[in-house]
């Protein structure tokens, strides 16, 4: 004769498997691709209009905030709102639309080639792939790290 599972212990497993496919929906997601001329910036509102500048930050809720330059999701990343933390990431420049993480990319800042911002900072996948092309486009060599330290909020000298 087969015994019955109680049903209390049914619902215990069905709570406990809800839980799980819920944990897993929400789990950590990675950057998400920038609809062109439609996304705007969360930092300074502009639409994000050129594949090859830019960044994200997924957020611990999942929630991402894209922007159209490093200046702009530097400059989110030291202020209040990017105290919480989350994941950063940049465009790699030589592969326009492809995130790398900020704290592995390398950057090229004060370049010949203007970003969004005017403020002439380039990513790119690491700080070697960003010294073979500073003898190209210019600039000073910096990791994710030093540019916090060392750079400006957009709009400002």
């Amino acid at each position: 004769m087969r015994r019955l599972v109680p049903p209390r212990r049914l619902t215990i497993l069905a709570v406990a498997l809800l839980a799980a496919l819920f944990a897993a929906a929400c789990g950590a997601r990675g950057p998400e691709p920038i609809v062109l001329n439609e996304d705007p910036c969360d930092f300074c509102r502009m639409t994000i209009s050129d594949s090859r500048f830019g960044g994200e930050v997924v957020l611990a809720t999942g929630r991402v905030k894209k922007f159209d330059s490093v200046e702009c999701l530097a400059s989110w990343a030291r202020s209040a709102a990017g105290k919480g933390g989350g994941t950063l990431y940049v465009i790699d420049l030589q592969h326009p639309g492809s995130f790398v993480p900020a704290t592995t990319a390398g950057f090229l800042k004060g370049a010949t080639l203007k970003s969004p911002m005017g403020q002439a900072i380039l990513s790119f996948a690491d700080t070697a792939r960003a010294e073979q092309q500073r003898t190209m486009l210019g600039g000073t060599v910096l990791t994710w790290a030093q540019l916090l330290a060392e750079s400006t909020a957009p709009g400002t000298p």
